[in-house]
């Protein structure tokens, strides 16, 4: 049988969240939203590129200038990439992206789409199943690092 976009594989079900692991992320991620998505970002990139420095060169100078807000508190200085605004900005949209998944975390009907879709898009820019990983670890770690003793492996 066929499986649509919108359904679960049956390997996915097991490791389908219960409502308390539900619960949890939701209370954990009122604590990071707190933040704001730009420091999350931020955050979010320092880890990456420290667990995968060579991802770095996913993101030239010509790709970061596309995500500048152009905004004169922003500054113009793009040439150390480890304080880009633009980088920050970029990450804070896996943050965003991330903010959608717990609010979908109770309709997985239309979450498991979003996902495939926004994956299936980052496959153009080079992105690959090891950046996945990379990024996947890199926010767990932002994550300790901005719940601290409330982090927990939910």
């Amino acid at each position: 049988q066929r499986r649509g976009p919108s359904q679960i594989p049956a390997f996915a079900l097991p490791a389908l969240p219960s409502e308390q692991m539900k619960s949890a992320v939701e209370r954990s991620w009122e604590k990071v939203q707190a933040l704001g998505t730009y420091t999350v970002g931020e955050i979010l990139y320092r880890h990456t590129f420290t667990i995968m420095p060579e991802a770095i060169h996913l993101f030239p100078q010509e790709v970061r200038l596309k995500y500048r807000e152009w905004s004169p508190d922003e500054g113009n200085d793009e040439s150390n990439t480890y304080e880009s605004p633009a980088l920050r900005k970029l990450f804070s949209k896996f943050v965003n992206a991330v903010g959608c998944a717990v609010v979908g975390l109770h309709d997985s009907t239309r979450l498991v789409p979003m996902l495939t879709e926004l994956g299936a898009r980052h496959i153009n820019y080079g992105v690959n199943e090891a950046h996945w990983e990379t990024l996947g670890k890199a926010f767990k770690s932002a994550l300790r690092e901005i719940l601290r003793e409330s982090f927990t492996q939910e």
